[in-house]
């Protein structure tokens, strides 16, 4: 088992800790670890993009990676939580197989898919990954491991989904499986002038399975909101009648951090245009990889944002008070001197009453990427004030500096205190 201490951080590269990482391999060393520790909190790839899995001492899973039992016939798989969903994809889809739901990145452990209760752009049909999870095993605070399921321990499985790591370490998982035919998606892109004009498109076109918009956070006045609904299906033929194998590309690189003022009004704004201008209505075909994981096509690409990182927020708001909860987002950050290069927004679904953690609600959510400055911290503060103002919360896999309430959920609740993931140390870099 290797140990080391360095600075981590996430994805966002904020904020920034010096943390002593322990990677065993087996079970008995994690039980080692847990025996040995008053404080810790597990990790997998930290692809989030907040505070999760920081602690100043980390038990990385990533050595845990291996498929325990899979069956091409009925689409059950069961791995390690170290596995990631790209290594997965070599095995299910040759065999005709995909996620019922999947993130906006690939290169995501079935672990932390797990403590973030991950959602798509599907949530409406298909909810989150729990809605699919069939058990997991888990190592609780004093060693024991446990089996989880919807019937088995259920309460410790619901605490688990969406609890971002405090009630244990997950250890493996099994889950189903969604059919597929095809690694092509037909796509479909609709315009809409405002806020008001996308919402209309989400309620003209629920019977798409996949939906997001893409928000053009600078426009003001009538084009308030205005953007781009990006609509998809899965194709049903395998024209070619050939074994589907998962289109795996080479990355694009981003070699080292841009300088702080590349992301500015100017740009952000020529970027928006050519967003919004190329958009078209006409029915595309692309593969699943184009589709779902387009962060992924270019390596390091957090490093557009500079050294000092960026802030995602994201939040979701009750359907009855999306429509004006986000214009007032808009507003505020029309008022302040910090502008999202990119924003995401997704229609939500009902889910399971006993799904307390999973972060959407049924309505519409906002994630909003901002480059880290001095200013964005007041930003977030008044973010959170309207967004629990009408009724909404933050996805806290992504969260790094909002106030701990805006989660809607009790840490105290979950177990021990020795698994904690909200370690708010906001460090001056």
């Amino acid at each position: 088992m290797k140990t080391e201490t360095r600075i981590l951080a996430n994805w966002g590269n904020f904020p920034r800790l010096r943390a002593q990482i322990s990677s065993p391999d087996t079970i008995d060393e994690i039980q080692q670890i847990v025996s040995q520790s008053e404080k810790m909190i597990a990790r997998g790839n930290g692809k989030c993009y907040g505070d999760a899995a920081l602690a100043p001492k980390v038990v990385s899973l990533l050595n845990l990676n291996r498929i325990l039992f899979f069956d091409p016939k009925t689409g059950i798989i069961e791995c390690e939580s170290g596995a990631m969903l790209a290594d997965l994809l070599q095995v299910i889809v040759p065999a005709g197989w995909f996620f019922h739901v999947t993130p906006g990145i690939k290169n995501i452990t079935v672990g932390g898919a797990i403590a973030c209760d991950v959602h798509g752009k599907n949530h409406p049909a298909k909810g989150c990954f729990s809605n699919w999870l069939l058990s997991f095993r888990i190592m609780q605070a004093d060693g024991t491991v446990v089996e989880c399921s919807k019937s088995e321990n259920a309460r410790l499985f619901w605490e688990t989904c969406g609890g971002m790591g405090w009630t244990g370490v997950i250890l493996s998982a099994k889950f189903q499986l969604m059919p597929v035919s095809s690694i092509e998606m037909r796509q479909k892109a609709i315009r809409a002038d405002n806020l008001e004009g996308l919402f209309q498109a989400f309620d003209k076109h629920q019977d798409w399975t996949y939906a997001a918009a893409w928000v053009d956070c600078l426009a003001t006045g009538s084009n308030l909101g205005r953007g781009v609904l990006y609509l998809a299906e899965h194709q049903t033929d395998n024209a070619s009648g050939t074994t589907l194998e998962y289109p795996f590309r080479k990355a694009r690189n981003v070699p080292f951090y841009a300088p702080s003022w590349l992301l500015n009004r100017l740009s952000i704004r020529a970027h928006n245009h050519i967003l919004f201008s190329k958009a078209s209505d006409a029915e595309q075909t692309v593969d699943m990889d184009r589709y779902f994981y387009p962060l992924d096509r270019i390596q390091n690409w957090n490093r557009l944002y500079g050294s000092r990182g960026f802030i995602q927020y994201q939040f979701c708001l009750p359907e009855k008070n999306s429509l004006a909860g986000i214009k007032a987002i808009l507003g505020l950050i029309k008022k302040s001197r910090d502008l999202p290069f990119l924003s995401v927004l997704k229609r939500h679904g009902e889910r399971p009453a006993e799904a307390v953690h999973s972060f959407p609600i049924k309505g519409y959510s906002l994630a909003l990427d901002f480059p880290r400055t001095r200013t964005i911290f007041s930003l977030v503060e008044k973010m959170d004030t309207c967004v629990w103002d009408f009724g909404g919360k933050i996805y806290l896999a992504k969260d790094a500096c909002s106030a701990g309430k805006m989660g809607r959920l009790d840490p105290a609740a979950f177990g021990e205190a020795k698994f904690n993931s909200t370690m708010r140390e906001r460090l001056t870099l």
